[in-house]
């Protein structure tokens, strides 16, 4: 009998490499985004993917996203559909969010467009219009998600590329009257009264101002697979 035919191991993927920055002093979140991004704006990269402690990439999503900037080079911002689950890792609800830019544009009056763990942006886009604002506390996403809107084409791939944790100690629900708030004054500064959805964004998140939010989660739940807009 022959020798038998060696065993073929599976090709293992180069290691990823990763950077632990640290702040000596904690002076809020936009400041520690900005030191992040303060970093990767040095070294030259050329996009910039955002995930938080908790949530989940779902296969493909980098390079889905990756791929999209590169075949659109008018745009600036890509985000996508996302899962929202629990600690214990089952779904809680999921939202969908328009895709095209023109109804990005009109939209993001009424809410914002974009989850921002689920977002891919050009690294010069950022050099452009500038870094998170600490005049938005709790909303710093949503106002740099305006100010790149106004200057670039964005968009939403059609298909789920994370699962967002809902954390009850994350920031959207301890901090929550702090968020509504600031949203209103992001509406505010970027208000157009030709517009409707800025006049339903005004009045939605005087509404949500008074609502519990274990009613805001299962009106989402029951909008589900609809064009929400809570």
């Amino acid at each position: 009998m022959g020798a038998p035919p060696p065993i073929r191991l599976p090709e293992v993927p180069p290691p990823h490499r990763a950077f632990l920055l640290r702040l000596e002093e904690n002076k809020g979140i936009e400041h520690a985004l900005n030191h992040g991004l303060g970093w990767i704006l040095e070294r030259g990269y050329e996009y910039v993917a955002r995930l938080d402690v908790g949530d989940i990439p779902l296969p493909g999503r980098f390079l889905r996203q990756m791929e999209f900037l590169e075949e659109n080079p008018e745009y600036a911002l890509v985000g996508g559909q996302v899962q929202f689950v629990g600690l214990d890792g089952k779904e809680v609800f999921r939202e969908r969010f328009p895709t095209e830019d023109a109804q990005i544009r009109r939209i993001m009056h009424a809410r914002n467009c974009f989850i921002h763990p689920a977002v891919m942006v050009r690294a010069w886009a950022l050099k452009e219009v500038g870094l998170y604002s600490d005049r938005y506390k709790a909303v710093e996403d949503f106002e740099l998600f305006f100010r790149i809107m106004r200057r670039f084409k964005v968009a939403n791939l059609p298909g789920y590329v994370v699962k967002c944790e809902v954390n009850p100690g994350g920031i959207s629900l301890t901090k929550r009257r702090k968020q509504v708030l600031g949203r209103l004054k992001v509406m505010l500064h970027y208000f157009d009264p030709r517009i409707k959805e800025s006049w339903l964004g005004l009045v939605k998140n005087l509404l949500l101002l008074f609502t519990p939010v274990p009613l805001v989660q299962a009106l989402k739940q029951r909008l589900e697979g609809r064009r929400g807009w809570l």
